[in-house]
């Protein structure tokens, strides 16, 4: 009797749903065109792929400046993209937008998951839009982080409010037949000239300081010089969020005045979730505590 009750004792441990193991390890994933991926992978639950933005940056802004939080909640799987941070370059300069989509399906399926989250930040809101889009099965549900759907309203923006806060008509910056990057670089080099480049991003010019401070002048900038050869990225994706059934998460910063305020407003998506934040480009970092309550509110609500 004593050995029976010791069996089912132990059948009985082993029915209880197993806890789940923090993740915290780094590697390189070799793609089907032979670039060395860096991936970090850290934290605990479902899993979730970080789209850094740049375009041309890394993944190290995010979780250095407090967006690790989340990592209580998720295995966050960190990518740096291909000709970025430390990930390599494409020998072919194939740095097109569906190129980089196959890069997170190859990692995906290496990885072995059905299915995961995305979390999109920047610039990184075109990738992760296309992704959603070519693979919406593939993504359970998605968190969009001050993210870029339409790069010419974002530009604009960024014109409109640089030259605000230059004290100068936008027509000093818009010259006759001259093209609207022509205008964001006198913008930006103006607002640079005058310090005054960190209040694009941020009320104050020290949390700008360190996010300069996280950006590693060796990291490898190869997609950054390259990406304007691609004119897809350009691209309306608010057309095409309009597709998208998956949950969505969008938290917005009211003072982010390098992609915009009144961005998300364009964005289509069939069953969001918006939370506009008093914050600027990164809310991770500025307010940490409050991005942290609504990702989780968020995830509750999907799980």
């Amino acid at each position: 009797m004593k050995k029976l009750r010791f069996v089912y004792l132990l059948l009985m441990l082993f029915a209880l749903p197993q806890l789940s193991q923090a993740v915290n390890k780094s590697f390189y994933f070799t793609t089907s065109d032979g670039v060395q991926l860096y991936v970090r992978m850290a934290g605990e639950g479902k899993p979730c792929l970080f789209i850094h933005g740049g375009p041309g940056s890394w993944t190290k802004y995010f979780y250095a400046l407090g967006g690790d939080v989340v990592e209580q909640d998720m295995t966050m799987i960190y990518v740096d993209q291909r000709g970025c941070g430390r990930s390599s370059s494409s020998e072919a300069k194939d740095y097109s937008l569906a190129r980089l989509v196959k890069d997170f399906e190859e990692l995906r399926e290496h990885l072995g998951y059905n299915k995961w989250m995305i979390m999109p930040h920047s610039f990184g809101g075109t990738i992760a839009t296309e992704y959603a889009y070519q693979h919406p099965k593939r993504v359970s549900a998605a968190i969009f982080v001050n993210s870029t759907l339409y790069l010419n309203d974002a530009l604009e923006s960024y014109i409109k409010n640089g030259a605000r806060l230059l004290g100068k008509p936008e027509s000093d910056f818009r010259k006759a037949g001259g093209s609207i990057g022509e205008a964001l670089n006198g913008v930006a080099y103006q607002l640079n000239q005058q310090g005054m480049m960190y209040k694009m991003m941020y009320p104050k010019k020290e949390m700008f300081d360190q996010m300069n401070a996280v950006m590693d002048t060796t990291i490898n900038w190869d997609f950054g010089s390259k990406v304007w050869d691609f004119p897809e990225y350009a691209q309306d994706f608010t057309i095409k969020s309009a597709s998208l059934k998956m949950p969505v998460l969008v938290i917005s910063g009211n003072n982010d005045l390098s992609v915009g305020p009144e961005h998300y407003r364009l964005f289509k998506f069939k069953n969001a979730t918006y939370r506009p934040m008093a914050t600027g480009h990164c809310p991770y970092q500025e307010q940490t505590a409050l991005f942290h309550e609504h990702v989780k509110s968020f995830l509750a609500k999907v799980k």
